[in-house]
């Protein structure tokens, strides 16, 4: 009795020894499979739009958790992420020969769903310190963090960069400063891509807010740089800089059961780079704004939101009067501007998507039958510029079960045409419309299951004049989502 009286003990000592280390971690995250059937999302980020579109059905799935270290005033935060493409994507690397135990390969992200399974491919998303500083009304977030912008994210939206961002209050105003390191190229100190921001918020009267914002993107990346360098790819050239300088305001009025909300910015500067026209000296002289309505309407809740950018309907010239954004500004396809608040899955990204972020505009792009994109990784739509409107409605069915319906139109708010005539051949500038419905239900505490679909009727930004040219069929999704969320 006594030996084991002295085990208890020594085991509630350790653990009491240990709790002020347990206390300090905390876990949030998700785990989540989609499985689809559509002619138009097949699990690769740019699908062909083309007549008698096969149908391709698969599941996929995505893991992120966000681990924090730390107590009260600062912490160690690590955001990290396993994405299986499908189910039955790759194992631990491709057989050498049928019936044989030899592998090759084995560490690729976004795989690690086939039989066998194993394979190197966890992602750090973000890793970064999190501190206050005492006695004041300042916080710091230090490293490699996700950053949104204060425009749904045209500009940059859920997009992780590696910098400092520093946000404060002085009663009535809240302020954010916020600087990154977007590219960091050796082959001089002035090649590098840098970002800046300076968000100020006022709360002078209850149920208004109003901020104003201002956003600086420094791209050197291209100054006298070496064919194939990062991130674009072949271009030279003494000088070869991109200013881009974004300045308007952003804000909310909370009327009882209206919530009013919007935001306007212009954007200015210059690129010695930009293809097209691939010329020197572009001006760039873009703008876009944004109204959405918030509703308590009935049972439910409603919403309509409508968004205008800019477009240059002449390329070749040397006024640039499309807007710029850090998906522009980057390599590799999409992922970096994300506005998705109108909650499509045809039209726009969705704020759900995993692997499978395919829409006409803001994820990986639309290719034709031929390959060539008619889409766009940003909502600048390829200096086309964009416009959309969309709504939704959301109510309780019963206990524990949720419907969702919405509709949305976009369209071109130019046509590339100039000597290059780029969409020469298109009949016009509608690009779809869609309609969209859901219903989900919680089966317990964390854990929702839901049947999703959406159709879009293609607009004549997809039809060809060109005489004999086959039109790409209308486009549908239809997925389950198992999502547990902890």
């Amino acid at each position: 009795m006594r030996k084991g009286f002295l085990i208890v003990l020594a085991v509630v000592l350790v653990a009491a020894l240990a709790a002020p280390a347990i206390a300090g971690m905390d876990a949030t995250g998700f785990v989540r499979s989609k499985g689809y059937v559509s002619n138009f999302k097949n699990g690769a980020t740019a699908p062909s739009l083309k007549e008698d579109a096969p149908t391709a059905a698969y599941v996929e799935q995505r893991f992120r958790a966000k681990f924090s270290f730390g107590e009260e005033n600062v912490k160690a935060v690590w955001f990290v992420e396993t994405d299986f493409g499908a189910y039955g994507d790759a194992a631990g690397g491709t057989p050498v020969a049928v019936g044989t135990s030899s592998y090759t390969g084995g560490a690729q992200r976004n795989t690690g769903g086939a039989l066998g399974g194993d394979r190197i491919n966890l992602e750090t998303k973000n890793i970064f310190i999190w501190f206050k500083l005492p006695d004041t009304s300042l916080e710091f977030t230090v490293g490699l963090q996700n950053q949104t912008d204060s425009y749904a994210g045209v500009l940059f939206g859920g997009a992780d960069m590696a910098g400092i961002f520093m946000s404060g209050k002085f009663e009535p105003v809240s302020y954010t400063l916020g600087w990154a390191k977007l590219y960091e190229n050796n082959n001089l100190k002035t090649d590098d891509m840098t970002l800046y921001a300076l968000n100020l918020k006022f709360s002078l009267i209850k149920d208004l807010n109003m901020g104003l914002n201002f956003y600086f993107l420094q791209d050197d990346t291209q100054n006298d740089n070496t064919v194939g360098a990062l991130p674009f790819a072949g271009v030279t050239g003494d000088e070869n800089k991109k200013r881009v300088y974004t300045i308007g305001p952003a804000g909310s009025y909370n009327a009882g059961p209206v919530t009013i909300s919007g935001f306007f910015f212009h954007q200015f500067g210059e690129v010695d780079f930009l293809t097209p026209p691939g010329d020197s000296n572009v001006t760039i002289d873009g703008w876009a704004a944004d109204l959405r309505v918030d509703a308590n309407i009935g049972p439910g809740k409603g919403f309509i939101e409508g968004i205008y950018i800019t477009g240059d309907d002449n390329p070749d010239d040397d006024n640039y009067k499309g807007i710029i954004t850090l998906s522009d500004a980057n390599a590799s396809p999409g992922g970096n501007s994300f506005y998705a608040r109108t909650d499509m899955m045809i039209l726009l990204p969705n704020a759900d998507d995993i692997n499978t972020s395919s829409s006409l505009i803001g994820a990986a792009g639309v290719a034709t039958a031929g390959g060539a994109f008619v889409g766009s990784t940003s909502p600048s739509n390829g200096g086309r510029g964009m416009w959309h409107i969309g709504a939704g409605y959301t109510m309780k069915l019963m206990d524990k079960l949720t419907g969702k319906v919405g509709a949305g139109y976009l369209a071109a708010t130019k046509e590339l045409k100039g000597t290059s005539n780029i969409d020469g051949t298109k009949k016009g500038k509608t690009m779809g419309t869609e309609v969209n419905a859901n219903v989900n239900y919680n089966i317990m505490k964390g854990l929702d299951f839901g049947l999703y679909g959406a159709y879009c009727w293609l607009g004549d930004f997809y039809q060809s004049n060109v005489s004999g040219a086959k039109d790409p069929d209308n486009v549908y999704d239809m997925h389950f989502r198992l999502n547990y969320a902890f």
